[in-house]
């Protein structure tokens, strides 16, 4: 939780400027975010941050390393609610509820994959999950989660349709967009026809491999001259072999302010990203400064040829990349739908409505 690289931080000081009092427990890891470690405390815009653990895992893992001090923290607040990001952390949020006796509202990012048995699918992490006593299984993990919430959210777009069947329990399941934050900044006015980016982070899992193929691809047989690359990962010596081949064509950051990036990213003539699943942070920043994004893989976040460009293979990425160029319609049509996307999942909105779900299940 920080804002310097999490937009829901701003969704919590939504609440926060709504008069909602909240607190925050969280990992002093950045994650995926970027390297290093976080404070332990911090006062954000007047809510206050305890990185009491090393990280999520840590959190799942280990709960009562720090349970005392989050108690006393909780017990200073006196909380109407136990607001829990991520299913991961539960365990936490339930040692919470024994002494507090307040209900628990889960936020996850995708609860059809939970639901379908796709996510936690590692021997390690079922063996955890059966060693605590949780369903390790899709279904049962997600009823077990119902069953424990008073309320829960989901995150993704395609579980819209899906909210009847997710509930289990008789517990409520809400949809949330994924936030977006843009701070007051100035925007570059003027798209470089030449360079396209990326932003994210370079890990396996994130598909990033896909550089090795697709970037070669795109600066030998489209107008593109720079490609930019942002982010830290496993995947940079893969970025820095190609950048050895094609020198200055081939820019890589492995961080940066999130400003810097936003401004960057307002300059450039568009977005491309391989990663299958997530990747919601990037595709927002983009909609949110008109830079339409080309993707090889959609996870049901994007709408192909209205808010982004689905792409399949070598064929269809040149297509993609070069019809942005060569149609001003689709160039500005995308750029449209793009906005009109964020403006559904701007933190201010997302944190209203999370407030009115939150308030709903209150104990006041």
């Amino acid at each position: 939780m920080n804002k310097q690289a999490n937009d829901n931080a701003f969704m919590l000081t939504r609440l926060y400027d709504r008069g909602m009092k909240v607190v925050v427990i969280a990992g002093r890891s950045m994650g995926l975010k970027g390297s290093g470690s976080l404070p332990i405390y911090e006062n954000m815009d007047g809510i206050p941050i305890y990185r009491l653990y090393k990280n999520l895992f840590d959190m799942f893992l280990f709960p009562n390393k720090a349970l005392s001090k989050v108690i006393d923290v909780a017990t200073e607040l006196n909380p109407d609610v136990i607001f829990c990001s991520q299913e991961l952390n539960m365990r936490l949020a339930l040692s919470v509820q024994k002494v507090i006796k307040k209900p628990i509202v889960l936020l996850v990012e995708d609860a059809g994959r939970i639901f379908s048995g796709e996510a936690h699918t590692s021997l390690k992490m079922k063996s955890a999950m059966k060693f605590f006593g949780i369903p390790s299984s899709g279904l049962g993990f997600w009823s077990w989660l119902c069953e424990k919430s008073a309320a829960l959210i989901t995150c993704h777009p395609r579980d819209q349709e899906n909210l009847s069947t997710l509930s289990k329990h008789g517990k409520p399941v809400y949809y949330l967009p994924w936030p977006s934050h843009i701070p007051e900044m100035e925007l570059s006015e003027v798209k470089e026809k030449n360079k396209g980016i990326y932003v994210g982070s370079l890990y396996p899992f994130k598909n990033t491999k896909e550089f090795e193929w697709t970037l070669p691809l795109i600066l030998e047989k489209t107008k593109t001259k720079q490609f930019i690359v942002i982010g830290p990962g496993p995947d940079v010596p893969l970025i820095m072999k190609l950048k050895e081949k094609y020198g200055d064509a081939i820019r890589y950051i492995d961080h940066m302010p999130r400003v810097e990036v936003l401004k960057l990213i307002s300059s450039c003539y568009y977005a491309y990203t391989p990663v299958k699943i997530g990747g919601w942070g990037f595709i927002g920043d983009c909609w949110s400064v008109k830079t339409p994004v080309v993707m090889t893989h959609n996870d049901g976040y994007v709408i192909d040829n209205v808010n982004a460009l689905i792409a399949e293979g070598e064929k269809g990425l040149l297509k993609s990349i070069n019809g942005l160029y060569e149609d001003v319609g689709l160039y500005k049509r995308l750029q449209s739908a793009g906005l009109e996307e964020y403006e559904k999942r701007k933190s201010t909105v997302v944190g209203d409505n999370l407030y009115k779900i939150l308030t709903s299940v209150a104990c006041f």
